[in-house]
Formats: C-alpha cells, sequence, structure tokens
C-alpha cells in the first residue's frame, strides 16, 4: 500500500440507495470525525474514497460496482473501500473479484468505520464485517437537504416477501429503544431540523421485538411542543396500526402521508410474493385513510413481472391502480435475486419475458400519470406550509415540499417569493395557485 497514503487522513464518501444506507453514511462520517479524520468535498482530494453501496437488485448491485471502479481508475493513489449493503450481502466475492479495493466493509455497524481503517494500515485483513448491534453517533452531518432529516427506528425485517433480500443483507428486526430515537430526535431539533423522516424496512414492525409500539413511540416524539413535521416512510399494510389516524387527526405535526407497500393486486402472485395481505383488504384499507383524514396523500410500490404473473393477473393490478386511485406510486420489474425464497421457483414457475415486464411496468406508469395529477389538483387554492430546500439562481424562485411530498420520490411546490426572503430549511406558509405537471406552484402568503 502507498505509504503516504496510510497516514492521509482525508477521506471521501459516495452514498447510494436509500434513506437508511444515507442514514448509514452519516454516521459513518460521525465516527470518521471523531477518529481525527477530514472530509473532503472532492475525491481527487481524499486519501481514502468510500463507497456506500446499495445491494438491492442487479441495477443498484451494477451501479456499486461500477462507482468503485470509475473511482479506482480515475484516482489509482488512493484506497478504495466499498462498504454497505452490497459488501454485507458479497464480501467474500468483492475481495476476490476485485483487486481494486483496499477493504469491504459490511453494514452492521458503521460506527465502526474509523476502527476497521486504522487497523487497515496494520493488517491484510480487507474484510470487516461488525456483527453489530449497531453503535449509535449523534450525526452532526446530514446528507439531506437543509431542514431534513431521517431517523432510523429499526434495523433488518422478519417479513420475508419471497422477492426480498432484505433479510439477507440487513438481518432480522431490530427495533433501537424509543428513548433513544427519542433523545436522537430532540439533538436533531436543537439543530434545526424541522422535518423528521421515520424510516425502517417496515415501520408498523417496530417494537414487535422489544414489546414497544409504533404508535407509543409517535406518541413520545410528540410531546415535544416544538413546530416540526413528522413524516412516516414505508408501513407495510398487513401491519398498518388503526390508531396511527387517530394520532394524525389529533396532532397535525404527524404528517397525514403514507407509504404503504402494495407490491400487487393478484391472489396468486401476492401469495407468491409471500404477503397475506389482498387486494380487497388493501382498498378497504385506502379507504379507511381516506374517511378519517381526506387530505391525506398515499404512496405505494408495484412489482410487476414476477413468477405467475399472467396477462389475467396484471389485468387485476391494472383494475386495482384504477380503484384505489394512488396519490404517488413506484413501479419496479421484478429482478431476480440470489439467495431470496423466490430463487426456488425458477425452472418450475412460469416467469414472464423481461421484454413483457418492462412493457407492464411502463403500461402502469403512463396510468399513474393522469391519476397523480387529478389527485395533485387537490392541492390548488389550499394554504399550507412549505418546507424550503433550495433558491433558484438568479431567479426569485425556490424549490420546497410540503406535506404530500416525501424527499426526493415526490413532486415540488415551485415557490415564487419575488421580493419576499426564504431560506432554505425554513417552514414557510403559502398558498397554492396552480398546478404544473406532477409540481405545484405556490406564493408565500
Amino acid at each position: 500500500m502507498n505509504s503516504s497514503r496510510s497516514t492521509d487522513r482525508s477521506y471521501y464518501i459516495e452514498n447510494l440507495g436509500c434513506a437508511k444506507n444515507q442514514v448509514d453514511a452519516e454516521t459513518m462520517i460521525a465516527a470518521l470525525t471523531a477518529g481525527g479524520w477530514r472530509r473532503t468535498a472532492a475525491p481527487e482530494e481524499a486519501g481514502t474514497i468510500i463507497v456506500n453501496s446499495c445491494g438491492f437488485i442487479e441495477p443498484a448491485k451494477q451501479e456499486s460496482i461500477d462507482t468503485a471502479l470509475a473511482f479506482a481508475s480515475a484516482y489509482p493513489a488512493a484506497r478504495i473501500v466499498m462498504a454497505g449493503c452490497l459488501s454485507q450481502r458479497y464480501p467474500d466475492e468483492l475481495a476476490r473479484e476485485m483487486p481494486e479495493l483496499a477493504a469491504v466493509v459490511g453494514n452492521r455497524d458503521p460506527a465502526r468505520i474509523a476502527e476497521f481503517l486504522r487497523s487497515l494500515d496494520l493488517s491484510p485483513q480487507r474484510v470487516f464485517l461488525p456483527p453489530g448491534p449497531a453503535s449509535s453517533l449523534p450525526r452532526k452531518v446530514l446528507l439531506s437537504l437543509p431542514g431534513s432529516a431521517y431517523v432510523k427506528i429499526a434495523e433488518g425485517c422478519d417479513n420475508r416477501c419471497s422477492f426480498c433480500a432484505i433479510p439477507l443483507i440487513r438481518g432480522g428486526l431490530r427495533s433501537r429503544p424509543s428513548r433513544e430515537i427519542a433523545s436522537e430526535v430532540r439533538e436533531l431539533l436543537d439543530a434545526g431540523v424541522v422535518e423528521i423522516n421515520l424510516v425502517a424496512q417496515d415501520l408498523a414492525a417496530f417494537g414487535r421485538d422489544s414489546g414497544e409500539t409504533l404508535t407509543g413511540l409517535l406518541t413520545r416524539l410528540l410531546r415535544d411542543p416544538r413546530t416540526f413535521w413528522l413524516r412516516l416512510l414505508y408501513v407495510y399494510p398487513e401491519h398498518f396500526p388503526p390508531q396511527l389516524l387517530t394520532l394524525c387527526r389529533q396532532d397535525p405535526r404527524l404528517l397525514p402521508y403514507f407509504d404503504i407497500p402494495f407490491q400487487h393486486a393478484s391472489r396468486t402472485v401476492l401469495r407468491r410474493m409471500g404477503r397475506s395481505s389482498q387486494a380487497d383488504e388493501n382498498r378497504a384499507l385506502v379507504g379507511r385513510i381516506r374517511d378519517a383524514l381526506p387530505e391525506a396523500f398515499i404512496r405505494s410500490t408495484f412489482l410487476v413481472g414476477f413468477y405467475e404473473e399472467t396477462d389475467r393477473a396484471f389485468d387485476e393490478l391494472l383494475a386495482f391502480q384504477d380503484a384505489v386511485q394512488l396519490d404517488w406510486l413506484g413501479v419496479f420489474a421484478y429482478s431476480p435475486e440470489d439467495g431470496t425464497p423466490a430463487a426456488r421457483f425458477e425452472g418450475s414457475l412460469e416467469l414472464p419475458d423481461p421484454a413483457v415486464a418492462e412493457a407492464r411496468r411502463d403500461a402502469v406508469r403512463e396510468r399513474q400519470e393522469a391519476i397523480t395529477e387529478r389527485r395533485v389538483d387537490r392541492l390548488v387554492g389550499a394554504e399550507l406550509d412549505v418546507l424550503v430546500e433550495e433558491l433558484v439562481p438568479r431567479e426569485s424562485l425556490a424549490i420546497g415540499r410540503c406535506y404530500a411530498h416525501a424527499p426526493e420520490v415526490d413532486g415540488a411546490v415551485v415557490l415564487t417569493t419575488g421580493e419576499e426572503r426564504v431560506r432554505p430549511g425554513e417552514l414557510v406558509r403559502c398558498r397554492v395557485f396552480r398546478r404544473n405537471g406532477l409540481d405545484v406552484e405556490a406564493a408565500p402568503l
């Protein structure tokens, strides 16, 4: 190893993947800062480049590998470290097949990254897989846009959907103590954060392993009297707590925004996916949410091209889509993942041709665009708070989000600020005056 690099404690981190991965990256930054490392804004300035990888589906895995290889080619003097989900899932394969990597670090305890990098100078060991549980560190540096932060309340998953590799990557459910989460939220609010996004593989499963509950945690967090948003991301329909709707009605800081992964509507396909809820139950859940909270926005995920998705099964999905009129929808074509229960179906069950799956994905997306436009029209004329994310250079415009928009995945609010002075990271009361595509335009009041 280059001796000049072995004493160089500068690093650059490239984060890939989901919000939970982002929390891990922020934890690594906190650990490295505490260990005396210096974060650089550009990879060419770093002695160590860390790629916090994603290993969920094939395109994400390939992106992680390509990113690491590109850094190795562009900056041969730096040592390249692959961390995160892909490293946890394929540690030995990566170490064996990618000599460009100086190290491979798993994701079960990202706070120990500094410890391993110190040992890397003294030992030939290239693979580091700490067993967990994950250490908790205050995150002073956030990779979110201003005013927003993700808080991970649990790790791993016990749902065991047949298509999903998450249990292979992150293990079984491990809930954090609610007192620890509440302390972290207080620190973030003290630092000026106004949007707390709670994340986990399934928020509704929180506390099943420890005797706590999601609604108990939310009640605890809402005792803080300050003005802030509390947003829930990813609540499985099978476990959706009915008390959640009551809490939303009682405290508007708990946003009426629900990310509920329905995945499909065909009974046969859902059974093969390992999902217990059925289309009629999911349709009823959407109805209960909208009866209790007419202003609610609901996001979901569909997975097309799975085993036994016949033309008839796909038609059932389209009928469900038309019936529930979801506000936001992400659609993905199934890609087989080794090690998952669905991998055992190969050769015994019918899998649609990939071209058919992609055509179905595109059809759902096209159908959804018109649905979402109609749903977003409800915001026109409304007075609501907008979290300002960024100012548009040389224009009297700003970009932000309201309660109806989760970070990065939904539409946006375009603020016509005029002479108004708004700052990224603050909540501004606005009136929406127009929809433009999937976004809305508004002006401060």
